[in-house]
């Protein structure tokens, strides 16, 4: 594993504790609050915000961060914390079923069907762009619970080039990329 990744795609194990509202009504009739069956060990921000990210990270580098809406205020401290500035929302991900069809679930406020890899940068991370013309807007299919879309890898590649990357949290070995965690 190289130190010196100018690609960094992260799809942090997030907590969700009360953030999200079950569909299901109890006996009175109210909703109620539930962690998600993840298959997966979550962490907490402070132990997200603690990885020795900036260790790996080369002086010159993007972020790409998988988050909820739920959990943006704790996205932008890992941004942070990591070494990076937060420049934009680098991908919406509306989430569609094998059918097409637009999918929703559970939310404490409105029903969910998207989620957002927000882009932040250090150093001159701008001076990496080869291409002006990647869409921010991902139409694909949900598959297994947390497995981002494919295509994603590929807008980052064709936007910043066939640079030293690495998948934080991978869900599965992607060819040019490194991986690294569960």
């Amino acid at each position: 594993m190289t130190d010196n990744y100018q690609i960094i795609y992260a799809d942090p194990p997030w907590s969700f504790g009360d953030r999200l509202r079950s569909s299901k009504k109890l006996d009175n009739g109210k909703m109620h609050f539930r962690e998600l069956d993840l298959h997966y060990s979550t962490m907490n921000t402070k132990d997200i915000c603690a990885l020795p990210v900036k260790q790996i990270a080369h002086d010159d580098a993007v972020l790409f961060i998988w988050t909820t809406d739920a959990h943006l205020p704790d996205a932008l401290e890992v941004i942070l914390a990591w070494g990076f500035r937060y420049k934009t929302v680098g991908f919406i991900w509306n989430k569609k079923t094998s059918k097409g069809n637009q999918v929703c679930f559970m939310g404490k406020w409105t029903m969910k069907g998207s989620e957002l890899c927000l882009l932040a940068t250090k150093g001159k991370a701008h001076s990496l762009i080869i291409s002006h013309k990647v869409r921010q807007l991902v139409e694909a299919e949900r598959s297994t619970h947390s497995r981002k879309p494919q295509v994603v890898r590929e807008r980052i590649v064709e936007l910043l080039g066939n640079l030293p990357r690495v998948e934080l949290f991978a869900r599965e070995a992607n060819d040019g990329w490194h991986t690294w965690g569960n």
